[in-house]
């Protein structure tokens, strides 16, 4: 998998990377076939602070491309940077299995 990160005016530790990566690094193992080889999965991650609740809550979103199938997009809101990474591989994992499932 290829991260991509896009933080703007966030503080974007490598502790956060690291997390990011080792949370969404599982999505690799539900995609099956369809994740082609280790570096033909992009996954674009875009975080920024709400402008209109003070600053107080992180916006994530992320976009999964799959080389052999799949595009996968979810947008979420949350209060620490490291709980938008849990809840991304959350709804994301969500999209894949409902994916598998339709191809049945």
């Amino acid at each position: 998998m290829i991260f991509h990160f896009q933080t703007n005016d966030v503080t974007f530790f490598e502790e956060d990377r690291a997390y990011f990566e080792k949370r969404l690094l599982s999505l690799k193992k539900i995609l099956g076939w369809e994740s082609g080889d280790e570096d033909t999965v992009d996954v674009h991650i875009k975080i920024e602070k709400n402008k209109h609740h003070g600053g107080d809550r992180f916006e994530a979103s992320a976009n999964v491309v799959a080389p052999h199938g799949g595009k996968f997009y979810t947008s979420i809101s949350a209060d620490t940077i490291r709980k938008c990474a849990d809840i991304l591989q959350s709804k994301l994992k969500a999209q894949i299995k409902t994916f598998h499932e339709k191809k049945k």
